[in-house]
């Protein structure tokens, strides 16, 4: 059977899905990994396949899992925005909705805190299994080997830095402000207080390069600064152009990053997240007169908490700071809302296993040499697209190509020898095949 696996940012989520594909086609799955547009057109080709959904986006999903079940095929849901949220629970309630469960077959959870919020108001709960996410069980020591190369690479280059994530793409998002209020393609209908986190996020950023501006002048080391794929690096580069140990990097995985970095800085990012999971408490830096109901709260919870640009240079100027500490609060707050102790990847093709016990296959769905055509040409019409909305898609899948996917099958054979029988096809840019030799 086959499985269709759509990419949107490549840094987050290229190097699980790629190790996903390869246990699946292990077992027998035919995968297919590809950017949006591209999986888009196998849906409507292929039959009797199972769709990854990566996140619930009303008035876009409802049309693509209408494609998926003209052709026979199943809709998985696992979500890339989980189980960070607003204090309201706005975003999971948004992403979660009753008609979602009506539609699709199967619902992978992060971990039981949103499984309890969502059995208040649906009873789908046959469809939901809490798995936890692969992307952060892919942080267990025990997977080191898809990062050693990208950590000693960072290094040699920076050695000691403080690394800085931000998360203000409604505020400086590279489409501007305007698409982010539209309400079929921005967010409009989402939220309808939009314009309030539009200049929340835009007072976080005034914030931000105050804090880095002082900082530069009181560490001595490098400041790797890296905004959200959405953002627009421009503000940041005009205001950082005359600061020498400040480097603009958003490209590639954070993870290396976050490993080989003396400290993490964020507002509330789920960086902070992975940055714990990995054993290094982040410092969460807010404004003064913050809304905390433009906040996602976990992310700030699981951190130091400050909003004064003068503590964050003394917790950075100690060489042990046991507010910086992990504590036990950190370590159930981390199990409950993401599952760190589950195997996700395993229980995941648990799951699917069923669709191929079932016997529900059709291994004549194939990609012919007419569609390979269509799918090339499609991608060379895409490369020469110079609009904001292209430029922004080619950003986040930006490193979404045939070295970096070799590069994975490499370690996952390190890693597993057993995967060596997996063969990695490339189809076109941005779309490969996994499958059992």
């Amino acid at each position: 059977m086959n499985i269709l696996i759509p990419v949107e940012i490549a840094s987050r989520e290229l190097l699980y899905k790629s190790y996903l594909s390869h246990i699946l086609a292990y077992k027998g799955f035919n995968c297919y990994l590809g950017k949006k547009g591209h999986i888009s057109y196998l849906c409507n080709k292929f039959q009797n396949y199972i769709y990854f959904d990566k996140g619930y986006h009303q008035s876009f999903s409802e049309q693509i899992y209408e494609n998926v079940r003209k052709q026979n095929g199943h809709i998985v849901s696992l979500d890339e925005e989980g189980a960070v949220d607003f204090s309201d629970n706005r975003t999971l309630f948004k992403r979660y909705p009753k008609t979602l469960f009506e539609q699709i077959d199967q619902v992978f959870l992060w971990g039981k805190n949103q499984e309890e919020i969502i059995n208040e108001y649906c009873d789908n709960n046959k469809k939901i299994r809490v798995t936890g996410h692969p992307r952060f069980e892919m942080l267990n020591s025990k997977y080191r080997i898809f990062y050693d190369d990208e950590i000693n690479k960072i290094k040699n280059r920076y050695k000691n830095y403080i690394l800085i994530n931000t998360n203000m793409g409604f505020g400086n998002n590279i489409k501007g402000d305007d698409c982010i209020r539209d309400k079929i393609i921005g967010y409009g209908t989402w939220y309808k207080n939009i314009d309030e986190i539009i200049n929340h996020d835009k007072l976080k950023i005034d914030n931000y390069i105050d804090l880095v501006e002082k900082i530069s002048k009181n560490y001595n080391g490098n400041i790797i600064f890296r905004p959200h794929p959405e953002e627009n690096l421009e503000i940041y580069r005009n205001a950082f152009d005359k600061v020498k140990n400040v480097t603009i990097n958003n490209k590639g995985s954070v993870i290396p990053w976050l490993i080989a970095a003396d400290y993490m800085i964020h507002p509330d990012c789920t960086t902070s997240i992975e940055s714990i999971i990995l054993g290094k408490k982040a410092i969460s830096f807010l404004p003064k007169n913050k809304d905390n109901d433009l906040i996602t709260q976990l992310p700030v919870e699981l951190s130091y908490k400050t909003t004064s640009i003068e503590e964050v240079i003394s917790l950075i100027g100690k060489e042990k700071n046991n507010k910086l500490k992990i504590n036990n609060n950190d370590i159930r707050f981390i199990e409950d809302s993401f599952s760190i102790s589950s195997e996700s990847n395993n229980l995941i093709l648990d799951s699917l296993n069923t669709f191929l016990q079932e016997g529900n296959q059709n291994l004549s769905s194939t990609i012919k040499l007419y569609d390979k055509i269509i799918l090339n040409y499609r991608s060379f019409k895409f490369s020469l697209n110079s609009s904001k909305a292209a430029e922004l898609l080619k950003k986040k899948i930006s490193g979404f190509n045939y070295d970096k996917i070799k590069t994975i099958h490499k370690n996952c054979i390190k890693y597993d020898n057993e995967l060596s029988k997996i063969k990695v096809k490339k189809v076109s840019d941005a779309l490969y095949h996994f499958y059992r030799d």
